[in-house]
């Protein structure tokens, strides 16, 4: 049923912007105050709040603006020698676990640390795959009850399994825990402090938000917590509010997941791709509105009226959607586990059932994602003998500013409690920039620009990419494809030093002295590649001008030759591509949009790669043609 909004609400006037003057309000409040990254004014607040700013306070990390068309970045405080921690056991700002992780992992809804024993571990997968008394129960799966007795032994629990005494569903892992989560954070406003005829609310609410996007949960305990720290431990409302929103953020009404485009893109302006956007904004606006009601439906108070808003539920998601990152933790008696039904054939005789059951169950209920692009077959004990692991959603304030590059100088390691280490993978100097891969860096080139375009909106143009492109580029040059190029000797050594490693075999010449167009290491690719052909040009200048008059009606061509077969070739690739690409790409609908967003249309072409990455891709093939052997004469 749909929600009655508090008396005296009007939902429509209240739910799109801040009231009155905006300059006098919440974005007048952000655009004059800048971010306190250090979090002195929060150290008076309970639980992880001023700790998740330790590492700003304590010169660990800095924010900085590393140039005038960039955002604000991640810097290292202090030298790091490789394998050593940049911060450590960092808490998330919020936390999420994906409703399937949820229905087979079990974790403290406080301190988020795992609960239960070997026995619930490997049967509340089978639970959440049961379809009504037809499921498998893990009784079932054993000879005697014993056995399952003995799994719920000291040497098999963790922590206690205490479940929330208002019966909001949640579970703790002691009293501790339970007494916090109701008298701070966003469990005490949606649950505690909830009156009896509102708790519903938020079961609907949950239901909602995992029919549409998880993440509107996490939203809606930000904003429960900041309703909680203003209530009762005398927050600033504009504070609190600029705590949890000052990361990279876009409101998620415009993060469109239209074909050929960016998620972060703008809405477009002309062509066949408007009427399916105005579409998506529409339904999305809905959803939006639907769970908006029901939070003001629980939380209304005059003083949240700007929190309680379209643009700040949208833009909180949005930034979820851009600043977080994927959590996952094994489960820690995982590994203990397997190694007892490996060494142990009792063991294994009594439980490999019940194991084979729960890993198949668990595998239903959330099939499992790996980052590894080519992960191959596991073990089969690895396979049959895993617990389900932990996977979420968070913000940690440690590393929500870092940038992205697809050789990072650090990544995250996460503990049980899920609090996050950053570990240096290479030595880091003091002042440098701190780097995180987005998405693997083990995924093809392909791919890895290709997702970076789709959900963060910008062309990767790291070292990796630019060798990687480079090698592409050159990878007929390397003697083994009859079409290949025939590189000169300097050439070969300039091409086997940018692609780290050995030059083709007979391309190089023992003893020969050093180019003179050998590039200086400290250019990039492109650069070192233009340099040595810049040096050959000039050396053949003569020869290159007697050529140039007969050759000109040639090359141009052979220009519309190979501009002919790169079409072809593209409408090929196209025929795979889906429906909603192929009318969009048949519209032509990039050459609809303005001078200003030009640039940016319409980046995957057929082959999933932007055409600036493809053009810089011929470029370095036509530089290297500069540097191959003169043909012999005749």
């Amino acid at each position: 049923p749909e929600p009655v909004v508090a008396p005296g609400v009007q939902a429509g006037s209240l739910l799109f912007s801040s009231l009155g003057d905006p300059q006098k309000g919440f974005p007048g409040y952000c655009a004059r105050t800048p971010p306190d990254w250090t979090g002195e004014h929060v150290r008076r607040w309970p639980g992880r709040h001023s700790e998740v700013c330790a590492p700003f306070r304590e010169a660990c990390l800095r924010a900085a603006r590393l140039g005038e068309d960039r955002g604000r970045s991640l810097v290292s405080g202090a030298a790091v020698r490789k394998g050593e921690a940049v911060c450590q056991a960092q808490p998330p700002l919020a936390l999420h676990q994906y409703d399937e992780s949820k229905r087979i992992c079990e974790v403290c809804a406080h301190c988020n640390g795992f609960v239960g024993s070997l026995r619930s571990a490997l049967s509340r997968p089978l639970a959440a795959a049961a379809k009504g008394a037809d499921g498998l129960k893990a009784e079932d799966l054993v000879d005697e009850l014993a056995a399952l007795e003995e799994l719920e032994t000291e040497e098999w629990t963790l922590r206690p399994r205490l479940p929330c005494e208002d019966g909001c569903g949640e579970v703790f892992c002691s009293s501790e825990c339970m007494a916090a989560a109701r008298t701070e954070g966003w469990h005490r406003v949606l649950c505690t402090d909830l009156p009896a005829e509102k708790r519903r609310l938020w079961g609907l609410f949950r239901k909602h938000a995992n029919k549409h996007h998880e993440l509107f949960i996490l939203a809606a305990q930000v904003i429960a917590e900041i309703v909680c720290l203003v209530r009762h431990h005398g927050a600033d409302l504009y504070q609190a509010m600029t705590f949890f929103t000052r990361f990279a953020k876009m409101s998620w009404l415009s993060m469109l997941h239209l074909p050929s485009r960016s998620h972060t893109q703008g809405f477009p302006q002309k062509g066949p791709l408007v009427e399916m956007a105005k579409q998506k904004t529409e339904h999305r606006l809905e959803v939006v509105v639907g769970a908006l009601q029901l939070l003001v439906a629980m939380l209304w108070e005059r003083r949240f009226a700007e929190l309680l808003t379209v643009d700040f539920f949208s833009n909180l998601v949005g930034q979820f959607s851009l600043s977080n990152v994927w959590v996952q933790i094994e489960h820690p008696l995982s590994a203990r586990f397997a190694a007892k039904m490996k060494s142990d054939p009792e063991f294994r005789t009594r439980y490999a059932r019940l194991a084979e059951a729960s890993v198949a169950a668990a595998r239903k209920v959330a099939p499992p994602e790996t980052e590894d692009a080519n992960p191959g077959p596991a073990p089969e004990d690895e396979q049959t003998w895993k617990l389900p692991r932990f996977e979420a959603s968070g913000l940690y304030v440690c590393c929500a500013l870092s940038n992205h590059s697809c050789r990072p100088n650090f990544t995250m390691r996460y503990g049980d409690d899920k609090r996050a280490t950053m570990v240096a993978l290479r030595d880091i100097k003091e002042g440098e920039e701190l780097n995180l891969a987005y998405v693997s860096p083990s995924y093809e080139l392909t791919e890895r620009l290709t997702s970076l375009w789709r959900h963060w909106g910008f062309v990767c143009t790291c070292q990796k990419c630019q060798d990687e492109l480079m090698e592409r580029a050159l990878k007929l040059g390397e003697g083994a494809n009859e079409n290949g190029l025939l590189l000169s000797p300097a050439g070969a050594q300039i091409v086997a030093g940018l692609c780290h490693r050995e030059p083709p075999e007979g391309a190089a010449v023992e003893g020969a002295p050093p180019s003179p167009s050998a590039p200086s290491s400290t250019f990039r690719p492109a650069a070192r590649l233009a340099a040595a052909a810049t040096a050959k040009k000039v050396a053949d200048e003569a020869a290159a001008d007697e050529e140039d008059e007969h050759g000109s009606d040639a090359d141009e061509e052979s220009e519309e030759e190979e501009e002919e077969e790169s079409d072809d070739e593209g409408d090929d690739e196209s025929e795979d591509a889906s429906d909603d690409y192929r009318a969009a790409a048949q519209a032509g609908f990039e050459g609809n949009l303005s001078v200003a967003q030009r640039p940016y249309a319409n980046p995957l072409g057929p082959r999933g790669v932007p055409p600036s990455v493809m053009q810089l891709e011929a470029d370095l093939r036509r530089l290297m043609e500069s540097l191959q052997e003169p043909a012999p004469a005749g």
